[in-house]
């Protein structure tokens, strides 16, 4: 060996404090280490890169205060960061109602706060209930974010998970994270499974479904299966997160059930006359309007308003053909007969599912023709039944309360899917065998009518699809990206829209049509919506199995509602799908078709505009509709009737007199409104964390671009022997086949679609985003740090040489890694990366910005004859007098910066929280140690064309 020559003394001596310290032979023999085969004395640039990178991407926010970030592969808007701090500051027991608005990002905040509680050791089991068309999108966000793996539960999934569940364990118990649907765990078959297995978290999204009803007397009953199951979990789990966007419907009893599952003392007082303490209150509800953010926006934010401006109008359909008047009229009156027979029967529920079935059937008629033939051949079908039978009994297939759900476009307390549940009010019949002949025969009038409808002489569907109507225009991308969806409340009207558009838009092929419904499984689900992403463009026609928490920005910016839905909250959420925050588009744009002269019409007048000049005047939507609190009471107490024809006035007056009609809530009153106002939370953004903003900022630029993110997993992939090729697909994805050294247990081995762009993975299912939170690409920077230090590694590179026109004298670039321990209840230690360079000629030392640039200095070949000199040059880079005393000063300023971040937080947040004890210690920092990861040699010679 010669004398000069540099060796890395790494894995030698485990014990060693100075285990990652560079050593040079006159060390090495005085300390009389025997060494392993040598490494390649000087490694090549891009393995010396290809190291640093691993570092930095190991460690993001490696100093940032909340671990969440440390951990996580989102980088949240600074809006999101609220919520965690608000669980922080609870302590040991976090309980929070998180309420903020449709589209801003409810998920990523719970993602966030599961994520901090998890790296502090304060949670480690984790249940999240929702609906069940939330299942998917929750796995996928908290894996695709956090990197946290949950199970999905239920009577489908377990038997997949069966496998792994040891015989007679409970399944509850062998999952750390798991997943299910409210209507699945509240049963009482699995219920006391579920509950008992233990919870440190439980999360319950959309949470207003889990609300107690309306109670307005002591002794008035108030049953609810789901009521029932989040308050017994609430009270066995540590942590409690609650997420909905409408927590109150105008009921102060219904609002308060949520703040109740709290457990914190807010509320007093008898369930139905509850008394809210605002003071506790606050410190547990965390609620922001998507006017409050984009005011934050405004005043805090570099980035522009994130949120996109809304073109909504509402397009009126005249009826112009006399068989649409015929039916519609008709139809009217074959209602007022059945609600006639049912005043008849002694039995109150008997009249009560009359005027559900009625108030079905006529929307069923307004929705399509064919959804109406489809309800009258079900009908029809049920009541031959019964007469071949003699079968006067009086059974119900479905209960009351899910058909007002279904009637009203209210959340089934059901596990019924939306279709299911249709094709069963379809079928609740009634009366005698004589009156059930008499009604099949009126039926049978009734279908010749409906099916002299045809789709030619439909007027909505004619407006629909006409030359140069707005679906017309949309196609040809007057609106912005050619994707439109559209939202029918029916499977039937999906069937016939899917069908008939194509045949009148000449535009439109019919393989560019596709649809997606509540009984469609989610292998089927994924696929269409998938290939929607695909085309070139398309129509998507969905029912509203995903017009809840499902985020659709990504594939559209425009959405048509067929029908007008009977509940202003409903028709709210669908627009939340599009006009969110991530949406790429400027303007969203959206249509609702409405009937003239119909009760779509009423409505449209009586609510939605309403609903529109609250959400104008206050900010926020009027309060969610359920209960007593649904649209026929609303208008038929207002006397709003007037117009309407004869028959369909009858459905007013029957609904009021319904036995315990009592006193509802008018939530369009200013007294409503106003109780809503004063009891809510709303404007939690006086947080102004400008300090961390900054920093996750400067995290961001250090790590480099997307480019240089994408060249690092790229090159790291291909040195660890993975294939990448391309799919050649709409996208320019990847198909990667990992090497054993890259392969995850418990993935496959091969991604058959990658991409490195954010937008594209979250668009379309199936493809995955390689970024740092990804498990291959965690696993691959895990094996860049831990081969370039073995001995026996063929990629040695801790030490290169570099030779560029960017500097002028011979400098020395390192690349050091500091271990900071912070103070505290609850002491911990971070990690950052620290470049320092040195003028190996003047002994002086760039400043960090200029360091920090060297690292993207031009490369060009070394000139011949200048080994002998590199070799002297790294030995003076080596030795510790050349870098330890500006190192010292620079991660002593370093540590001062950590402390003052820290304390402008404590300050910053103090304005709001008085006493932020998880801060506690955080601003104690000192240096617990620090590594040389690399030297980068950079070598001065002339730029091109110039001479020496």
């Amino acid at each position: 060996m010669v004398d000069g020559d540099i060796l890395c003394a790494t894995c030698i001596d485990s014990d060693s404090a100075e285990q990652h310290r560079f050593f040079t032979p006159f060390e090495r023999i005085e300390r009389g280490r025997i060494h392993p085969p040598e490494p390649e004395i000087v490694g090549d640039v891009a393995t010396n890169r290809l190291l640093v990178q691993a570092f930095r991407y190991s460690m993001v926010h490696g100093t940032a205060p909340l671990m969440s970030l440390r951990k996580s592969a989102v980088i949240p808007t600074e809006y999101q960061l609220a919520p965690v701090i608000m669980a922080l500051n609870q302590g040991e027991r976090v309980r929070m109602l998180i309420a903020d608005d449709v589209g801003l990002g409810k998920t990523i905040e719970a993602g966030l706060i599961v994520s901090e509680l998890k790296s502090r050791n304060l949670a480690s089991r984790v249940l999240i209930i929702c609906p069940q068309n939330l299942r998917e999108q929750w796995k996928d966000a908290l894996r695709f974010f956090f990197q946290i793996d949950a199970k999905i539960f239920s009577s489908v999934h377990l038997r997949g998970l069966e496998r792994g569940i040891p015989p007679g364990a409970n399944p509850w118990d062998c999952y750390p994270c798991i997943i299910t649907s409210i209507d699945y765990i509240k049963s009482e078959r699995v219920r006391p499974f579920a509950i008992s297995a233990g919870w440190d978290l439980v999360i319950i999204d959309e949470a207003h479904l889990a609300a107690k009803p309306h109670q307005s007397s002591e002794k008035e009953s108030t049953g609810m299966l789901r009521h029932t199951l989040a308050k017994e979990v609430a009270k066995k789990t540590k942590h409690l997160l609650l997420l909905t966007a409408t927590p109150h419907n105008g009921y102060t009893d219904t609002f308060a059930s949520l703040l109740t599952m709290l457990d914190c003392g807010i509320v007093t007082g008898p369930p139905h006359e509850p008394v809210i303490n605002r003071a506790l209150a606050k410190d547990h509800v965390c609620q922001r309007r998507r006017k409050d953010v984009v005011d934050w926006f405004r005043s805090h934010a570099a980035e522009d308003n994130p949120f996109p401006t809304r073109d909504q109008k509402e397009v009126a359909v005249d009826l112009a053909f006399p068989e649409e008047h015929t039916i519609i009229n008709e139809l009217s009156n074959y209602g007022t007969g059945l609600l006639d027979l049912a005043e008849r029967d002694d039995r109150i529920e008997v009249r009560t599912m009359a005027r559900w079935v009625v108030l079905h059937l006529h929307r069923r008629g307004l929705s399509s023709p064919r959804a109406l033939q489809i309800s009258l051949e079900n009908r029809l079908k049920r009541i031959e039944e019964k007469i071949r039978e003699e079968d006067e009994r009086q059974e119900q297939a479905i209960s009351e309360g899910h058909a007002k759900a279904v009637a009203l476009d209210e959340e089934g307390d059901n596990d019924l899917s939306d279709e299911e549940a249709s094709e069963r009010l379809d079928q609740v019949v009634y009366g005698s065998l004589t009156a059930l002949e008499a009604e099949a025969e009126r039926l049978r009038d009734l279908m010749k009518m409906a099916r002299d409808v045809t789709p030619a002489k439909d007027s909505k569907l004619r407006e629909l699809t006409r030359r140069n109507g707005y679906l017309d225009l949309a196609m040809r991308g007057q609106y912005g990206p050619r994707k439109v969806l559209i939202f029918t409340r029916y499977k039937d009207t999906l069937d016939y829209l899917a069908r008939e558009i194509p045949k009148k838009l000449k535009s439109i092929d019919p393989a560019h049509v596709f649809a997606v419904y509540g009984d469609l499984n989610e292998k089927n689900r994924h696929e269409v919506m998938e290939a929607f992403i695909r085309a070139e463009y398309g129509v998507l026609v969905a029912t509203d199995c995903i017009s809840e928490g499902v985020n659709l920005q990504h594939m559209a910016n425009q959405v048509i509602h067929y029908e007008l839905p009977w509940n202003p909250n409903r028709l709210e959420q669908r627009n939340g799908r599009l006009d969110r925050y991530g949406q790429p588009e400027p303007e969203v744009h959206i249509r609702t078709l409405v009937m003239r002269d119909t009760l779509d019409a009423k409505i449209l007048r009586v609510l939605y505009e309403k609903a529109q000049q609250i959400r104008e005047d206050y900010g926020f939507s009027p309060p969610f509709f359920g209960d007593d609190a649904d649209v026929i009471s609303l208008i038929g107490e207002m006397g709003l009737d007037v117009g309407l024809p004869p028959a369909q006035r009858t459905l007013f007056d029957s609904y009021q007199e319904r036995p315990g009609s009592g006193q509802r809530v008018d939530p369009f009153s200013e007294e409503t409104i106003e109780k809503i106002k004063r009891e809510s939370f709303y404007g939690q953004t006086g947080v102004d964390l400008e300090d961390v903003r900054a920093r996750m900022a400067l995290s961001e630029q250090v790590i480099g671009t997307e480019k240089d993110f994408e060249r690092f997993v790229r090159n790291g992939l291909v040195r660890f022997g993975c294939e990448i090729t391309e799919n050649h697909d709409r996208n320019q994805t990847l198909r990667i086949l990992l090497s054993n050294d890259l392969v995850v247990p418990g993935l496959p081995d091969v991604i058959e679609k990658a991409t490195f762009e954010k937008r594209i993975a979250l668009q379309e299912a199936g493809i995955e985003q390689l970024n740092t939170g990804h498990p291959v690409v965690r696993r691959l920077i895990e094996l860049v740090k831990r081969d370039v230090f073995s001995p026996e590694t063929k990629m040695y590179g801790r030490v290169c040489v570099v030779a560029t026109p960017n500097v002028a004298h011979v400098t020395a670039l390192y690349h050091f890694l500091v271990r900071y321990s912070i103070g505290g209840a609850r002491p911990s230690l971070v990690e950052e990366i620290v470049p320092v360079a040195c003028d190996l000629v003047t002994g002086s030392f760039p400043g960090e910005e200029e360091a920090a640039g060297l690292d993207r200095v031009e490369m060009v070949p070394l000139p011949p004859g200048r080994e002998a000199s590199v070799k002297k040059h790294l030995v003076r880079a080596l030795a510790e007098e050349t870098w330890s005393p500006v190192f010292a000063e620079r991660i002593e300023a370093r540590r001062q910066e950590l402390v003052a971040e820290r304390e402008a937080l404590r300050e910053q947040l103090a304005t709001v929280y008085p006493d932020p004890g998880w801060l506690s210690g955080a601003a104690e920092v000192s240096v617990a140690s620090h590594d040389l990861i690399s030297l980068r040699l950079l070598e001065p010679v002339p730029a091109a064309g110039v001479r020496r």
